[in-house]
């Protein structure tokens, strides 16, 4: 007994039905049958409902509710459909007979959404051959909208092409740029998933970015490794350029304290000495790279002149040199150009950097270095002129005032004594502004007296400050300065006698109490009497002293440190100044103190009510 497997299946294979045949004939059953017609291996399969026309949408159910259950039946047993529809899908794995029929993009994948046709994807409905005219409509307009796409990837990709082309140009001189190395568009990979990877060949050998609004973008990593070809076509003088920017292979390893310095190319001297010109450590391990990288370097300054390396990084110091003397590592630098290369290298080093001689001076890290210059007798006159130049009063109230010690040390040690009288003649009438003008000065002038050697060279000094110690005894800077006469034995006693005979008196703030009160105690009983007398006095019709002390707002206690240390006499003399000045003295919280202590403002009430009554 024979299988027959279309027995007892209520499926029966479609046959083609002439136009004229109606749906109620007799149905015949042909078991010849084409691979087109075979029947699945399993349930019906979903109906594709194609649209007649392309205005009408297309639906892909298994329930087709436009349809009556009657035509549902009607396809499972060999009865075609209306007009505007199609057969049946194809069971999922059939492929057609024909392989020419398989598209490029046959397998759908999630990279391609928008391909839905092929054996894997949704089923492709085929229409009737009465709407051929629509279909062929519907593929050119597909192949217009593929070519634009294709169009306007590829003029996306010149555009790419062109600017990376410029990218490489560019870098291959990077004195001329500050731009760091460029960033250029590797070649697609076999593995990329593009939509016109099977079109269009030129994706082969081209980056891309952004291709056909994809928002695909592949680009390489920054170059590591060194590359002394980019210095060799670079001029010396491309690097002092103020736009220049050192590669970022040299910056980072530099600061990093990793660099290899044994198998330094001479090409990267340069821009080595730039790094520590304008770098500034942001932390102690970018600050122990510099120094290492200050250190290698310097001690190439030892090899012979006349090689290669030793001169690249003479001139590049030279070149470099002002912006060395503000760094902290580039300073130390040049400190060991001054004390290893010959006399022509310094000079040109001076050179340099003369129309710069105060401000680098006056910096805490460039005065080192120009007090390592001024130690050579050959760099000391343009140096020293510098100074003069720019002026004495205007340098020694900056930080330039170092350098001015260490130079009129050498002077000093020297016996070179003009430079001594030059500076009195120029400050006549301004060493107490200069006492009291900022820090700076009050060391500078702190210095006359340490590095003048004689009495007979700050007498000038010394005189004008005496004569104006109420004023710097009693300012923020100024009072350094009289700290320091009281300190030297031969200037102790002068200091102390124009502290107590001061007009107007010193002790209206802290600091001229504090001095007031050691010349007190250090003078014994002759002090006493002289302060009285210096304070009591209305010689030439002035206020006396001991009003503007009463009236401070410190004055209430010095004045009972200084009762307490007067004779009979002298009290009388205090009381009946105060007396005379007690309008005055009530003008103050202080001065009522001080009036009440003598007893005087109780005898006024008392007189006063009497006279009422």
């Amino acid at each position: 007994m024979s299988f027959h497997p279309f027995n007892t299946s209520p499926w029966t294979p479609p046959t083609s039905q002439p136009s004229s045949t109606s749906i109620e004939g007799p149905l015949t059953v042909s078991r010849h049958t084409t691979p087109r017609d075979t029947p699945p291996s399993g349930s019906v399969s979903p109906v594709v409902a194609t649209p007649a026309l392309p205005s009408e949408p297309a639906l892909w159910s298994d329930r087709y509710r436009s349809l009556s259950a009657s035509n549902i039946g009607g396809m499972g047993q060999g009865q075609t459909l209306g007009a505007g529809y199609g057969e049946q899908r194809r069971v999922l794995g059939d492929l057609p007979p024909q392989s020419n029929q398989v598209s490029p993009h046959a397998l759908a994948s999630p990279f391609m959404p928008g391909v839905n046709n092929g054996a894997w994807g949704p089923p492709v409905p085929t229409r009737p051959s009465h709407h051929g005219h629509g279909q062929q409509r519907n593929q050119n307009h597909r192949s217009i909208s593929l070519q634009e796409r294709l169009a306007i990837a590829e003029e996306k990709i010149r555009e790419l092409t062109m600017e990376n082309q410029k990218l490489r140009e560019r870098n291959a001189y990077p004195a001329y740029t500050n731009q760091s190395t460029a960033y250029t568009s590797p070649p697609v990979s076999s593995r990329s998933s593009m939509v016109f990877d099977n079109i269009n060949p030129s994706f082969a050998t081209v980056g891309y970015g952004q291709v056909a609004g994809l928002g695909l973008q592949r680009f390489e990593d920054p170059e590591t490794c060194y590359e002394t070809s980019r210095f060799v076509h670079v001029g010396e003088d491309q690097l002092d350029k103020a736009n220049y920017s050192p590669p970022p292979h040299l910056v980072v390893p530099i600061l990093q304290g990793t660099f290899n310095f044994a198998d330094m190319p001479i090409e990267y001297i340069r821009p080595i000495v730039w790094i520590i010109a304008h770098r500034i450590p942001k932390s102690s391990s970018e600050s122990s790279g510099l120094k290492a990288a200050v250190n290698a370097l310097a001690s190439r300054l030892g090899l012979p002149r006349n090689t290669d390396p030793t001169g690249i990084l003479v001139r590049s110091i030279i070149e470099g040199a002002k912006p060395l003397c503000f760094t902290s590592c580039g300073n130390y630098l040049c400190q060991q150009l001054l004390e290893r290369c010959g006399m022509v290298d310094k000079m040109a080093f001076i050179r340099e950097i003369q129309e710069d001689i105060v401000p680098i001076a006056s910096d805490k890290f460039g005065t080192h270095v120009l007090c390592k210059a001024i130690l050579t007798k050959e760099l000391e006159e343009p140096i020293s002129d510098a100074l003069i130049k720019f002026g004495i009063f205007e340098s020694m109230k900056t930080g330039a005032r170092r350098l001015w010690r260490e130079y009129l040390e050498k002077c000093r040690q020297g016996r070179q004594f003009e430079i001594f009288t030059k500076i009195n003649e120029e400050m006549v009438g301004r060493w107490s502004d200069l006492t009291c003008i900022n820090e700076h000065g009050s060391i500078a002038v702190q210095q006359v007296f340490e590095v003048f050697g004689s009495q007979e060279l700050m007498e000038p000094c010394f005189a004008e400050i005496l004569a104006d110690i109420a004023r710097i005894s009693n300012n923020q800077f100024g009072h350094f300065a009289i700290t320091k006469l009281i300190g030297y034995p031969q200037l102790y006693r002068r200091t102390c006698e124009a502290i107590l005979t001061s007009y107007p008196p010193v002790a209206v703030t802290h600091h001229g109490v504090n001095f007031a009160k050691i010349a007190l105690t250090e003078g014994g009983r002759g002090s006493i009497v002289k302060y009285v007398e210096a304070i009591c006095s209305h010689d030439d019709g002035r206020t006396p002293g001991i009003v503007a002390i009463a009236t401070s707002s410190i004055g209430k206690a010095h004045l009972t440190f200084v009762l307490s240390c007067l004779t009979p006499a002298e009290h009388v003399r205090v009381r009946q100044t105060c007396r005379a000045y007690s309008t005055t003295l009530r003008n103050s919280q202080s001065g009522n103190d001080l009036l009440r202590s003598l007893g005087l403002m109780h005898a006024v009430g008392v007189r006063h009510r009497a006279g009422s009554g």
